[in-house]
Formats: structure tokens, C-alpha cells, sequence
């Protein structure tokens, strides 16, 4: 039962921070479309210029808070920190492998969120590709 409960908060957190990686997508698309005259994609199934640069976007948000603070704003309203094998700040590499892990764990229809529920140390595979793990802070740590 504490295996689905510890799946459930982590999801939360993650919900909460896809919530506002959508905010930040619709906000640097916006910055954009003075220089391209409100055309962002051509009439292709992708634009791999725009991709990049949403992507890069992606990780200044999850990336950069994972490396200097570990934790996004949805980890922090959840109380997890992201932290590597030794329980230090993870580095930029970590981050990177972190988020795009992270988009293969949703792509397997959630399988690599699942994957805890079955791990012995309750880790996603975002967390052993990457070499982190999530560490639950205690309340009243300033972070409630």
C-alpha cells in the first residue's frame, strides 16, 4: 500500500509540473511569434526547430531546478527531492538523462512509473537510467 501511495505523490507532482511546463510551452510559443508572423509549424507533422527549442525549454525548467535546488515546483508542493546515488545534487547529465528517461517512461504508457511498484528500491526507470532517486522531505521543512 505505501508502494501506491509513494506512486501517487510523485505522479501528483509530476501532473503538477506538466501543468506548468504546458504554461511555459504556451509562453516561449508566444515570445516566437512576432519573428515568425504567427506561423509556428509548417504544414508538416513536426517542426524540428520548434521541437528543439520546446524541448530546450522543457529542461531549463525540470533540468535546471533538478541541478541547482532538486526539486520543480510540483516536487517542492509534494515534498520530493531528486538526489543522486550518494544523496547529493544531481549534475546537468543526470538531468538530461532524468528528463528524456522521463518522456520513455510515459511513452511505455506509464510502464516506467509502474516499474516502482516492482523495483526493490521503489525506483522508476527514469530514476536507474539516470543514477538518481527521490527522496520524500518531512513536513514542516519549510516546504508545506
Amino acid at each position: 500500500m505505501q508502494r501506491i501511495k509513494t506512486l501517487f505523490t510523485r505522479l501528483a507532482a509530476a501532473v503538477y509540473d506538466g501543468m506548468i511546463l504546458v504554461a511555459l510551452w504556451i509562453f516561449a510559443t508566444l515570445l516566437l511569434m512576432p519573428f515568425t508572423h504567427g506561423a509556428i509549424n509548417p504544414p508538416l507533422p513536426w517542426n524540428l526547430p520548434f521541437d528543439l527549442y520546446i524541448l530546450f525549454v522543457s529542461f531549463l525548467y525540470l533540468g535546471g531546478l533538478w541541478h541547482k535546488t532538486g526539486q520543480t515546483l510540483g516536487m517542492r508542493a509534494w515534498r520530493w527531492k531528486v538526489v543522486n546515488e550518494n544523496g547529493g545534487r544531481i549534475n546537468l547529465g543526470q538531468a538530461a538523462v532524468r528528463m528524456f528517461a522521463g518522456v520513455l517512461s510515459w511513452l511505455l504508457l506509464g510502464a516506467g512509473w509502474l516499474w516502482m511498484l516492482f523495483d526493490r528500491d521503489e525506483l522508476t526507470l527514469h530514476d536507474r537510467l539516470s543514477k538518481t532517486r527521490m527522496v520524500r522531505l518531512p513536513k514542516g521543512n519549510g516546504q508545506d
